[in-house]
């Protein structure tokens, strides 16, 4: 996996010391899928053949008097986790297992559903249960005997360099404890429904479902695994549907769930100096969506096309994205297909990277693409799934050479342990050790950071056949083989960038474990059991083994095969 995940185009703010910038290798299209939510929780979704249609719409309108209307759901889990091992090539720190939380609370307040005010806060999101740390350093326990703990506090996990070892090699960290926040507020914002449209202004989703890009993190719909946060953006939103205006009055179309809806956005995605406008990151979007209940052939047809284009003045930044996605049910058949190119030129991955190469800074070409395709065959009893995924990679890490990485969205979960875990072990112990590198170093920006892929799908080609089978009304048995080439050679850009010794880099690339650079990442086997024993209770019971390829293999090309075990209670209202 190369550097070129990295040109998705946001700043993240590290925290220890000033503000630092980090290009994400999602952040492009994060802002690349937008759709058209006409309600709190979108009517016109049609429903994804690649997400599990859960909750199965979105929560009724209560109404607490003649004009207020309110919207509200709940959600608490508890999520156990357990890998054997995480470190594929070591003997220190090779196992990981968690117990962790989260509520979350959606709640939306409307004036005749014309004049609307909606959040979405977690709680407890990804703390630890216990009462967890080490004294003297955070984060701290409450206690300070773990013989007398009664009370816990709040840490999640996260990579950390172990004492005494060198700062820049990704061997020398670790998943450790930090410190993290009890409430985090997704989202605020506000519609209102004039008579030409919708307008929304605030911190919103970027999208409404799971896209390849981005994912608004709601609900229950992964197939496998679970979602996080989601993406979210500042934005000013309108929304409308612009074929009406030329029908009579009497033949409009109003509904949310059918005809042609048009889309417009201005995203502010980085305000750095309150001062300066020039290192400010700005997006447009216009999108266009198609939604047809019914048709000849069958129904829930949705066929949509977007543009996004991202810009700043720092560092010449000028990124185009386009996609669309068409899906459609063809009787017992579904079948959906999506895809997004990004094209475009930045100059800021090259002005941190020289202080490594010493190279000049250039403005590099952006080229990046993801596509996935689903059909599906239900039945009562049975569903037969078929799920094929791409995403381009990069092995030149030089700045000479076009960013071509994409990445997929965190909470498009593709299986359980292959890239969730093992891939996302490896690449953050190796965007740790970047990013203090370049820290030591001075560079004007950290896009290292983005080298962590985050358990996201990247730099990969897959076939992913699956099967469920409803034995029982509440009972959901699933399984599925998957199966994962990369594009190009998995490297670690930093070390490989290091090891360059001359005018040709292709005889010093190395892959996160230091072996040589190879294609296939393996052969995982994942499992799913659910029960939902009443209305508003599921328990999940999740397993996973992964015959790891060469990717993933050492200087002596080892890597030892993996499980994961992985059961989750969730309480929803």
């Amino acid at each position: 996996m190369g550097i070129r995940s990295i040109v998705r185009v946001s700043w993240q703010r590290a925290r220890q010391g000033a503000y630092a910038r980090a290009l994400t290798s999602r952040a492009i299209a994060s802002g690349l899928v937008v759709v058209l939510q006409l309600t709190t929780a979108s009517e016109a979704s049609a429903v994804e053949p690649w997400s599990d249609a859960d909750p199965a719409g979105p929560p009724a309108r209560a109404q607490i008097s003649p004009d207020i209307g309110f919207r509200g759901g709940a959600e608490y889990r508890a999520n156990v986790t357990a890998v054997r091992p995480i470190n594929v090539n070591g003997t220190r720190d090779r196992n990981f297992s968690t117990i962790e939380h989260r509520l979350r609370l959606d709640a939306g307040i409307d004036w005749e559903d014309k004049v609307r005010l909606v959040t979405s806060i977690d709680v407890l999101d990804g703390v630890l249960w216990g009462d967890n740390g080490t004294l003297g350093k955070a984060p701290e326990p409450t206690d300070g005997a773990n013989v007398t703990t009664r009370n816990t506090n709040f840490a999640t996990t996260c990579y950390q360099l172990r004492e005494g070892e060198p700062s820049t090699l990704a061997t020398s960290y670790h998943l450790g404890l930090c410190e993290t926040d009890a409430v985090y507020v997704r989202r605020v914002y506000g519609d209102i429904v004039t008579p030409v449209g919708l307008l929304r202004i605030g911190r919103q989703p970027f999208t409404d479902g799971a896209s390849l890009s981005v994912n608004d993190g709601d609900g229950r719909r992964n197939r496998f695994g679970f979602s996080r946060r989601g993406n979210s953006a500042d934005r000013i939103l309108f929304a409308t549907k612009p074929l009406e205006a030329f029908k009579p009055v009497e033949a409009r179309d109003t509904s949310e769930t059918r005809g042609v809806f048009a889309i417009v956005a201005y995203d502010r995605l980085v305000t750095d100096s309150p001062q300066q406008f020039g290192d400010d990151l700005h997006g447009i979007v216009g999108a266009v969506r198609w939604l047809e209940p019914k048709h000849s052939l069958g129904g829930n047809f949705e066929a949509r096309a977007y543009y996004t284009y991202r810009w700043d003045q720092q560092y010449d930044t000028s990124i185009n994205a386009v996609g669309g996605r068409v899906m459609s049910k063809l009787g017992d058949f579904t079948a959906g297909a999506e895809a997004t190119a990004i094209l475009g030129t930045t100059r800021e991955i090259s002005e941190a990277f020289r202080v490594i190469s010493n190279d000049p800074p250039v403005d590099q070409v952006v080229r990046q693409f993801g596509a996935r395709g689903v059909v599906r065959y239900d039945q009562p009893m049975y569903t037969l799934y078929f799920e094929t995924d791409y995403a381009s990679g990069d092995s030149d890490p030089t700045t000479r050479s076009p960013l071509t990485q994409f990445r997929f969205a965190e909470d498009s979960n593709v299986g359980l342990l292959m890239f969730k875990h093992i891939l996302a072990y490896q690449s953050g112990r190796a965007a740790a050790s970047g990013v203090q590198l370049l820290r030591d170093l001075g560079a004007p920006s950290y896009p290292t950071d983005a080298i962590a892929s985050r358990g996201s799908f990247t730099n990969a080609f897959a076939i992913f056949p699956q099967v469920d089978v409803r034995p029982l009304k509440n009972l959901l048995l699933r399984g599925g083989v998957l199966m994962a080439w990369a594009p190009a050679k998995v490297v670690d850009p930093i070390v490989s960038l290091q090891r360059k010794d001359g005018l040709r880099i292709e005889d010093d690339l190395v892959n996160f474990a230091g072996g040589a650079p190879n294609r296939y990442y393996g052969t995982e086997l994942d499992l799913r059991v659910q029960y939902r024993m009443y209305e508003h209770f599921a328990a999940d019971l999740e397993g996973a083994y992964l015959f790891t390829g060469d990717a993933f293999a050492d200087i002596n090309g080892d890597a030892v095969n993996s499980y994961l075990l992985q059961a989750r209670g969730t309480f929803f209202f």
